[in-house]
């Protein structure tokens, strides 16, 4: 069987031509997410790559959402993460954890840097809240500043927050928040990354700034970095066609 790029004996009519299969991408859910935030992109790659899928939204502690990676891994192949927000934090540190685990890394609307004071607060006024309330739901002027003005009567974006928001529950967003907010800082560890890293952000996304992933950008080696015009937070359903452009585009074997 002839490899892709040997020299091919002259006057040869039946030479088989082994291609790269493509890798099967593993995808990560962020706070309040489940498989849903990802069927989008999911459909615009159009089976060019087996998918997988990191159910972090079934556990409720930290160290159990780090053994579904674990468990992800342990097939015997190096994974090809892909993960969103929250999710994309837990795969940052998985990755540098276990370098040996992980063949690329993409990360969504994640920050490296931790959760601002401000985030930290907002966290715990919500869970001190829903520790004596009945939880009724996201309302609309919660989803509204994840996603950008042009998105926020779109029923393929909204309905979809409110529907993943609701089947997971105030359970799934109570553990969520307590266990995911004592986010300490990976920028010491980022130079540490040996694998390809993509970076995506939104340019209208409040919780990762531009200049946050120049940051993460400058400081992990083999990076590459992207940014969605007229996106917020919700990037994955907001824009899916971009986005599964840029994740293809870090596995060529699959274009």
């Amino acid at each position: 069987m002839q490899e892709v790029g040997g020299s091919i004996p002259p006057g040869s009519t039946n030479v088989r031509v082994r291609r790269s299969m493509p890798p099967t991408l593993t995808f990560v859910p962020g706070t309040m997410c489940d498989r849903r935030i990802w069927e989008p992109v999911w459909r615009e790659l159009n089976g060019r790559f087996p998918v997988g899928y990191i159910p972090i939204e079934t556990t409720f502690t930290h160290d159990g959402m780090i053994g579904l990676f674990d468990t992800a891994a342990s097939v015997g192949r190096k994974l090809n993460l892909v993960a969103f927000s929250m999710g994309g934090y837990l795969a940052l540190q998985y990755t540098l954890d276990h370098p040996d685990r992980v063949a690329s890394l993409a990360v969504i609307g994640t920050s490296a840097f931790g959760l601002s004071e401000k985030e930290k607060a907002e966290r715990g006024r919500a869970l001190k809240y829903l520790a004596t309330h009945e939880y009724r739901g996201i309302p609309p002027s919660r989803i509204n500043p994840f996603v950008h003005p042009s998105h926020q009567s779109d029923p393929g974006v909204v309905d979809v927050i409110r529907a993943m928001d609701r089947d997971l529950g105030k359970e799934v967003l109570m553990a969520q928040l307590r266990e995911t907010t004592t986010r300490e800082s990976l920028e010491p560890r980022l130079r540490e990354l040996d694998c390809p890293v993509l970076l995506v952000g939104s340019d209208s996304d409040p919780y990762l700034s531009p200049a946050d992933i120049e940051r993460m950008h400058a400081l992990i080696p083999h990076s590459r970095r992207e940014l969605a015009r007229e996106a917020g937070h919700m990037l994955p359903l907001e824009q899916p066609a971009w986005l599964a452009a840029r994740i293809a585009g870090l596995h060529p074997a699959g274009n």
